[in-house]
């Protein structure tokens, strides 16, 4: 199913947003996203679509976020028409205690598009079963089984139940998964980059004495690898860091490696050597390490989701660290 959606899915998947006023269309995008603000949502009385490129410079995934269905008042037809003609799958947001759904159930059977049906406010129901009974009375209404997941997406805690989104959303949408998933891992690295940071920042000093370096820096590295998997739950054994270093392939690991050796001897030539070798010692042991952490946090981000990177994806990503480490770290 994958390959065939991959063949009909444009270069900018359009994924459009179905539900009543409240039912947590824009939270959504702003937790699939991590974008700060990504609109207003619609309040009654407004008489278009929004539309909300991600990222907004050069989108990758667009989301179509149609007007709150059941307003009085309101005819969708012929919103659902457009959006049905530029559209290529629907995301169906359903409050788990909001027990008046039958608009959302009427639209979703006219809808000739795949569906995931997303449950909301997780948070606002804590009983399983009650979960299970408002999910069961939606199913009913539509008339139909649909794929679905269930959210929770308090105003001020953490959101839960994305993953499981983006593992629905790849059986039928691939390239708007990958995307999201690329803006997820982001946003999980950004919650470990001060540690990154410090570590690149202990090995490039640990450099500058000849030969210290040559303990220092693997050892600093080391404990960096160690500080993210606990960070990501992932038990870093003997075999995973054969897997990570694999993954990142020997060639960069021997240049990595061969190019240590070679600085700490540049340390040890007299005057000019010491000072220039120092310094770049320094500077290339900082860089490799911060592109050793950007690199390691996806890798263990993708282990800890059962789905670790293309290796290809990896090395890249590996690479574009080190040149911007060489730049002052992004």
């Amino acid at each position: 199913m994958a390959d065939t959606a991959r063949d009909i899915e444009p270069a900018v998947p359009v994924l459009w947003l179905l539900g009543k006023t409240g039912a947590g269309k824009t939270s959504l995008v702003r937790a699939l996203t991590g974008e700060g603000v990504v609109g207003s949502g619609f309040a009654p009385g407004t008489r278009q679509a929004q539309r909300v490129d991600f990222p907004a410079d050069a989108p990758a995934v667009r989301f179509l976020d149609t007007r709150g269905l059941g307003e009085a008042g309101y005819d969708p037809a012929t919103d659902m028409a457009a959006a049905q003609a530029g559209t290529q799958a629907v995301l169906a947001v359903v409050r788990l205690d909001d027990p008046v759904q039958e608009p959302v159930a009427a639209a979703i059977r006219q809808v000739k598009l795949p569906v995931l049906l997303v449950f909301t406010g997780a948070d606002l129901m804590a009983s399983e079963a009650e979960q299970e009974r408002a999910r069961a009375r939606f199913r009913a209404l539509v008339g139909r089984d649909l794929p679905f997941v269930t959210l929770a997406m308090p105003a001020d805690g953490l959101v839960t139940g994305i993953e499981a989104l983006l593992d629905a959303l790849d059986s039928f949408m691939p390239r708007a998964a990958a995307s999201l998933r690329r803006a997820d891992e982001a946003r999980a690295f950004a919650a470990v980059r001060k540690t990154v940071l410090r570590y690149a920042a202990a090995a490039g000093a640990s450099d500058i004495v000849p030969l210290a370096g040559v303990a220092t820096v693997p050892a600093a590295q080391g404990a960096m690898l160690q500080a993210l998997a606990k960070h990501h739950g992932v038990a870093l054994t003997p075999a995973r860091l054969g897997l990570l270093a694999s993954a990142l392939g020997t060639g960069a690991l021997v240049r990595m490696g061969i190019g240590h050796v070679l600085r700490q001897g540049a340390k040890l030539v007299p005057f000019a050597g010491q000072t220039l070798g120092a310094a770049a010692a320094a500077g290339t042991s900082f860089a490799t390490t911060w592109a050793l952490g950007r690199a390691a946090s996806a890798w263990l981000y993708g282990v800890a989701r059962g789905a670790p990177p293309d290796p290809v994806a990896l090395r890249a990503l590996y690479d574009q660290a080190l040149r911007g480490a060489r730049n002052g770290p992004g």
